[in-house]
């Protein structure tokens, strides 16, 4: 089974930490559901001593500041790493306000020195302060500034103490502690703790403060801070004190109880934990007294909790209380004959008063979809895999729930549990940990016992790299090279024909100090890989006839959804592989906007685009909290438009029931997966037998760029954004390797995007042909000025007509990811162009500005940069246009649309990480769609930010539809220039769609569209 999707090296740690430290923990209140009513916390009577203040049970002095929110409702809110906060509530307040006041009464009974910290989330680039004051005795004994950016901070995955962090895949899990150094000196007796929030500068952001903790266990704070891997002191956070339980042993025999820690899920197991099981025993007929249990459970996530009884005959009842006032009261009672039970604790047991068994848990949801009964049929040719509920043969409650549920939502598990037939292979099977011995010996096993023609999905590893070869691998290289025409010379000028001193490298410094052998090893590197690769699928296929071979290729490794060609492509047009697998869990980093999600998707179908038999897999992440349903249905949708067929939905079930960190815990998502998989049914053989109409334009994505590092900031993120302002200009886009420029390919479109700076000499000669035969070129800022072993490219610059000379790249501007870094870069000039006799500003430059000379008398400058100097010029050659933009237009389309907000992985439609840009630059998009100046477009929505393409079978035409913009649209017309079959059309959401009359070639409809729909035609 997958090891799951995530995209930093910190979320792998799967192994408890072994190492245990003393820890005496005493909540700040406990026993009520509501927050306002806590009690005043005493200290626990030892030498070390611990209070954890919730800030949801402060006090707010009034209704303009101070707020308790929800989890959910904060900035951090997701399944895994950073973005958990303690008893999913917290206390906010606003951006700006006047001084808002929230108190809160703790008892000290040890005296000394305390550490006063707070754990709270630290938005990227933005202030979010607050104070807190600690009062006794009528006296201020701390009053500091919490949460300004240059404050030192506790932060995740080992960066231990710093002002400020931005991981690499985003600024979204700045839950943060801070007050290392915070000492003050308290004695026993109460003491008043006051969170104080007032004006601050900007920008500014919601000061969400989840707790404040005082303890004396200094050295447990500087030990976990040094060894904690995750977010140190998460570790010291328990339910100890709200959660009791009581054994009743109602058989004839003696009865041992073992309680475990619950199973955590914020995210793996990996904090440091005081926490031992628990062994409780009662005589026959007998009943134990109330035993605190809290302190087994996490505060940061609900999870699930096994416990086992040992006896004869078995038969108990436990019972599970809080303290109400000095009494316990029951809350839940569990009786069973069995020597397991397994529950499920909500991480808030304090406010929930909740304890279930997970059986309630899973026929909670059956009831809820039951509730909200769907129309339509399940998908019949469509594999849709998932982990979900596990089976428990011996559980026959269990079971029956388990069955109603896969009645809602068939699922095909990554098993051979359902391996479906020859004709309809449904078997799942993962390979990655044998060895080729091994791995022969398991294939011969499934053909003897008649599975080798079910299996219809190979796993080969999860976000893998492809084999590289050996250190002084020479003679390989050698052979290689060889076998590429390539001569010693070549490689190294001087070595004349001595391939003696040819010698293969990895060494990345080779790209400054010998270009041609850093180039000719990479090249060689990915060879190897391929040829690893496909060695292994050549196995595969021998005996497994009917079944797709992959991985899942993380996008969120280096340059996001911009894989490497060679990986991406190569790999399955080489047979390396045979089926492309990727994620599309793009909500959780702030690319720009989670449309970018399908150059994935676009780089695999270029990779099949001669494998008519071949199936892209894709994992359509459901995960909550932290996607929403309407967001699924885009990316849904949205993945079926560019070519998905496999679906996989990964972890398909609620954390109190799923294994890892991974898992889809909000009911109203499984209703939103049962329907669209309804609506799916209605074209799924289209979908199954046809494949995506080719476009009429397309992206280079060359495996010279990628040698050559040429997607990393800010060019990666401008590509992305070119990518979708070509989309927005609803020209149909697909991606070209270097390989395909000078083959028939080409011959399907009239436009090709070039973003790389990098273009091999042969690729770039290709251009240049096809340009002349009537193609038109597009180029941005640097794109194209160098050839693969790093030396000016005279071809193309001669094509643009003009000769580079620098490419200014001011820290001050640069873009990494669009939604976190556009709204603070500093424009570094504007581009205008002439209207009336006036200039007309269309756009700013961020990022990246090219200075160049025009060296031919036919170059026109379209567009100038403050100075005068030319920004944008166009150059006809043969029957074609070549034109050069000196800066990334997608940056400048983009900008206006991105507001200057938080950084977050929010669970709402308001976040930041959910925010679908609307507001772009009309200007900028016009450069996008004068490429297509006098090119009928196949089909053409009346809204632009509404994506469609056309999916072309024997069975029919099926047009799917994303609105990429909030709120629903009515009466939008869909003008087709393309053949489609005569029959009625309809919608796969069942609603009505009219069609209008329309011109000679053209067929027009109109249709209300929420967040997405397909346009269905039949014969």
């Amino acid at each position: 089974m997958n090891s799951g999707p995530r995209f930093h090296a910190a979320s792998r740690l799967t192994t408890r930490i072994g190492k245990t430290l003393a820890l005496s923990v005493v909540v700040a209140a406990f026993g009520f559901a509501n927050p306002a009513n806590a009690q005043p916390a005493a200290a626990a009577n030892d030498a070390k001593s611990t209070i954890v203040c919730e800030a949801e049970s402060f006090t707010p002095s009034g209704s303009d500041g101070w707020r308790r929110g929800t989890f959910g409702e904060n900035y951090y809110a997701a399944t895994f790493a950073n973005a958990f906060i303690s008893r999913k509530a917290f206390l906010g307040a606003p951006e700006q306000c006047e001084e808002t006041v929230a108190t809160y009464d703790a008892t000290i009974t040890q005296p000394g020195n305390y550490l006063v910290l707070a754990r709270y989330e630290a938005a990227y680039r933005f202030e979010t302060q607050f104070r807190i004051v600690v009062e006794q005795a009528g006296q201020k004994k701390w009053n500091r500034l919490y949460g300004a950016r240059k404050n030192l901070k506790i932060w995740a995955f080992r960066e231990q103490l710093k002002d400020e962090v931005a991981w690499s895949w985003g600024a979204g899990e700045n839950v943060v502690w801070e007050g290392h150094d915070a000492r003050v000196a308290l004695q026993p007796g109460r003491v008043t703790i006051k969170l104080i929030a007032a004006k601050q500068p900007e920008p500014a952001a919601r000061r969400n403060v989840d707790l404040v903790m005082l303890t004396n266990d200094l050295e447990q704070v500087q030990t976990r801070i040094e060894k904690e891997n995750y977010l140190p002191l998460d570790g010291m956070l328990t339910q100890q004190g709200d959660l009791y339980l009581k054994l009743h042993n109602q058989s004839q025999q003696p009865l041992k109880l073992t309680v475990p820690p619950g199973i955590e899920h914020s995210p793996y197991w990996v904090h440091m934990r005081s926490w031992k099981p628990l062994t409780v025993e009662a005589a026959a007929g007998q009943t134990t007294d109330w035993i605190e249990v809290g302190s087994l459970l996490d505060t940061l996530s609900d999870g699930q909790w096994h416990l086992a009884a040992a006896g004869e005959a078995l038969h108990y009842t436990i019972e599970f209380g809080v303290r109400d006032g000095n009494a316990t009261r029951t809350i839940a009672r569990f009786e069973s004959r069995q020597p397991k039970l397994t529950l499920a604790y909500d991480a808030d047991t304090r406010f929930s008063q909740r304890i279930r068994s997970q059986t309630e848990v899973l026929k909670d949801l059956v009831a809820y979809l039951k509730q909200h009964p769907a129309k339509g049929q399940h998908p019949r040719l469509t594999p849709i895999h998932a982990t979900t509920f596990e089976a428990k043969p011996e559980d026959a409650e269990w079971e029956a729930a388990r069955r109603e549920f896969l009645k809602q939502i068939p699922i095909d598990p990554p098993s051979l549990d359902q391996p479906g037939t020859a004709e309809r292979p449904r078997g799942y099977i993962d390979v990655r940990s044998y060895n080729d011995q091994r791995l022969e010996t398991y294939l011969q096993e499934l053909k003897s016992n008649g599975l080798a023609d079910k299996i219809g999905v190979v796993s080969l590893g999860d976000e893998i790299g492809l084999p590289r070869p050996p250190a002084g691998d020479h003679e390989a290289f050698r052979d290689w090279l060889k076998r590429q025409g390539v001569s010693p010379a070549d490689v190294v000028p001087a070595a004349g024909n001595d391939w003696s001193r040819v010698e293969y490298s990895a060494d990345p410094q080779l790209k400054n100090s010998d270009p041609r052998r850093f180039y000719y090893s990479r090249r060689y590197e990915h060879a190897f890989g391929i040829q690893a690769m496909k060695r292994r699928t050549d196995l595969l296929r021998r005996y497994l006839p009917n079944a797709g071979i992959g991985a899942n290729f993380s996008p969120h490794h280096g340059p996001m959804y911009l894989g490497e060609a060679h990986k991406w492509i190569d790999i399955f047009r080489q047979d390396g592989m045979t089926m492309p697998w990727s994620e599309d869990y793009i909500w959780q980093v702030p690319v720009g906007t989670q449309q970018m999600n399908f150059i994935s998707l676009d780089m695999f179908r270029a990779a099949v685009v001669d494998r008519p038999k071949a199936k892209i897999h894709y994992y359509v992440m459901t995960h909550t909290p932290g996607q929403t349903t309407d967001n699924w249905r885009r990316q849904f949708f949205g993945d079926l438009a560019h070519g998905m067929q496999i679906v996989n939905l990964f972890e398909f079930r609620p954390v109190q029931a799923a294994y890892t960190e991974n898992h889809c815990s909000d009911p109203a998502m499984y209703v939103a997966v049962r329907d669209a998989f309804r609506e799916l049914q209605r074209f799924e053989d289209i979908v199954q037998a046809g494949r995506v109409r080719p476009g009429m334009a397309a992206l280079l994505c060359g495996e010279t760029g990628d040698i050559w590092g040429d997607n990393e900031a800010p060019f990666g993120a401008a590509k992305r954004a070119a990518y979708i302002a070509a989309r927005h200009a609803q020209i149909p886009l697909d991606i070209v390797t270097e390989a395909d420029l000078a083959s028939p390919r080409m011959k399907n479109y009239r436009v090709l995007l070039l973003a790389d700076r990098h273009v091999s000499r042969a690729a770039s000669k290709a251009i240049t042909d096809w340009v002349q035969s009537g193609g038109r070129l597009a180029a941005s800022a640097g794109a194209g000025m160098w050839d693969e072993f790093g030396e000016p490219n005279k071809t193309l610059q001669a094509a643009f007509g003009i000769e580079h000379k620098a490419l200014d790249l001011p820290a001050n501007s640069q873009v990494t990811m669009i939604k976190q870094d556009l709204p603070f870069a500093i424009s570094m000039d504007e581009v205008s162009v002439e209207e009336d006799g006036k200039r007309a500003v269309i756009g700013q430059v961020f990022g990246a500005k090219a200075r160049f000379q025009i060296t031919d008398g036919t170059a026109e400058t379209l567009a100038s940069f403050k100075d005068g100097s030319p920004a944008c010029v166009m150059r006809s050659i043969g029957q074609g246009v070549a034109g050069y933009a000196g800066f990334l237009p997608g940056f400048s389309y983009f900008q206006p649309a991105i507001p200057k907000l938080p950084v977050d992985r929010g669970a709402t439609a308001d976040s930041m990480c959910h925010l679908l840009p609307t507001e772009f630059n009309d200007k900028a998009l016009e450069m996008f769609q004068a490429t297509t100046l006098g090119i009928d477009l196949p089909v053409e929505c009346s809204e632009h930010l509404v994506e469609n393409t056309v999916i072309e079978s024997p069975q029919g035409v099926a047009i799917p539809l994303v609105n990429w913009r909030p709120e629903p649209i009515e009466k939008l017309t869909i003008t087709t220039r393309i053949k489609l079959p005569k029959g009625k059309p309809t919608l796969a959401s069942g609603r009505s769609v009219k069609e209008l009359e329309s011109n000679s070639g053209e067929r027009r409809f109109e249709l209300d569209l929420d967040v997405a729909d397909v346009l269905i035609f039949r014969p």
